[in-house]
């Protein structure tokens, strides 16, 4: 599809070498679904954060199905029209809840507060509301999968020195990809990797935050933007990337959060927005702060009269290895990504469904890391990483990206809209049931 293959930067004897290392990866986040490990990876996370006042507490809430969500305590969501209707307006001053509007979404959603409340009491309340025709949920934790994925982590590895990854011939105005994730790291690189990105103090990965801030160690999700931000400028070398920070360097943020930077990316000027993260829901109902962040959006560039320009959102299947929706991928507005082994065929622990549009190379991408050393408590064989550092890492986060790197590289090369440019990458794809259309992009590593 492009001018230029997209070739693996390794050496090939570095390429082997890495094959041992990916399969203990890839056994871990296939383990995703074992509920034991599931429930200490979140009792060891909520441990990690239990320390700080300022920040929210989580819980952990069963879906029924042998899975569980990870949610705000003591949090509903409304729609502010619902939430003065006379049934919420009982059920709000019976259980105590104090309104806050969401500024950030025009006050079009309100947060119903009460920490005293637990997870369950909290979903039968929202339960109530919805079995009076009132759209109500928790407010989920949008993560990195950090549950899915079970311990450990990314792993290191060595580029070519002469690794250049050659641009395309350039079409028209840049092309600017937004990406919502841990931000990016101000650690300096010397390769001329990620040197372009602007960063600021509120786009930031701070990388050493758990348990407590300079402890010596990364954290679990540190690294993560930096990881997808490497992605999309190796598939796209003249995009304009521009990272924002909305999770925590655990990989944590809650749907609000992830909701109002959608908006505020869009109304920037973004034409990509990737999403490397998602979450389930209870009963497989699109998240209500999510939802509302999407008509803001279209409302937003109804008046912008952007027509085929509009933004494109991408983002993350999900780890699951089953069918449930993975939310904000699971919207139709969303072009949502799973993932495939290096040898393009179905990866078993990537959520999948009919819901999916495409899918890439999920299994060992190779990209940009950051510089520390791993926590032995969340890696079982902890890394330290040098300067100018390069991983490979597994999972739908590093699908998307891709994709989202290749409409902005097809735009740039001529395609008159994101929207033609999403059409003709999806059309140069193949049919894969439940995996959307395959596409070949980066390369993986093979085991």
């Amino acid at each position: 599809m492009f001018r230029t293959p997209l070739r693996d930067p390794r050496p090939d004897e570095r390429m082997a070498k890495d094959c041992g290392p990916l399969s203990r990866q890839l056994a871990q986040l296939n383990s995703g679904g074992d509920k034991k490990l599931r429930r200490h990876l979140f009792d060891l996370l909520a441990r990690r954060r239990a320390g700080d006042p300022e920040l929210p507490r989580v819980g952990l809430l069963p879906t029924g199905r042998g899975r569980a969500v990870v949610i705000t305590w003591g949090e509903l969501l409304l729609r502010a029209e619902d939430a003065d209707r006379p049934r919420a307006t009982a059920l709000i001053k019976r259980f105590g809840l104090d309104l806050h509007p969401v500024d950030c979404l025009q006050g079009r959603v309100v947060r119903c507060v009460n920490r005293d409340l637990p997870p369950g009491q909290l979903d039968r309340l929202a339960r109530q509301l919805r079995s009076q025709g009132i759209a109500a949920s928790v407010n989920h934790v949008a993560p990195l999968a950090p549950i899915g994925k079970g311990l450990g982590g990314p792993e290191p590895t060595r580029v070519r020195p002469d690794h250049i990854w050659t641009a395309g011939q350039s079409g028209g105005d840049k092309v600017t990809v937004a990406v919502i994730d841990t931000g990016i790291t101000d650690q300096k690189r010397t390769d001329g990797w990620l040197t372009s990105i602007a960063r600021s103090a509120d786009n930031i990965d701070r990388l050493d935050v758990f348990p407590r801030p300079g402890d010596g160690y990364l954290d679990y999700g540190a690294g993560h933007g930096t990881f997808a931000s490497g992605i999309v400028e190796q598939v796209a070398p003249e995009a304009e990337i521009r990272v924002y920070q909305t999770l925590d360097p655990d990989g944590f943020a809650s749907e609000v959060e992830v909701a109002c930077t959608m908006v505020k990316a869009v109304e920037a000027g973004a034409d990509i927005v990737n999403l490397s993260l998602g979450s389930s829901t209870v009963d497989d109902l699109p998240p209500v702060a999510m939802a509302v962040a999407l008509e803001i959006i279209a409302e937003y560039e109804v008046q912008q009269e952007r027509g085929e320009h509009r933004a494109l959102l991408v983002a993350a299947a999900g780890n699951n290895g089953d069918t449930t929706p993975v939310w904000p991928a699971a919207f139709r507005r969303v072009v949502s990504v799973a993932g495939l082994t290096a040898a393009r065929r179905p990866a078993a622990w990537s959520t999948h469904g009919f819901w999916v549009d495409c899918s890439a190379v999920g299994e060992g991408v190779v990209s940009t890391y950051v510089e520390g050393k791993e926590s032995p408590e969340l890696d079982l064989q902890p890394d330290t990483y040098g300067p100018n550092p390069w991983a490979f890492w597994s999972g739908t986060s590093f699908a998307a990206p891709q994709v989202a790197g290749a409409v902005a590289r097809l735009r740039q090369e001529g395609s008159p809209s994101v929207s033609q440019a999403l059409r003709d990458l999806l059309a140069a794809g193949r049919p894969l049931l439940g995996y959307g259309q395959a596409i070949e992009l980066l390369p993986g590593t093979g085991v």
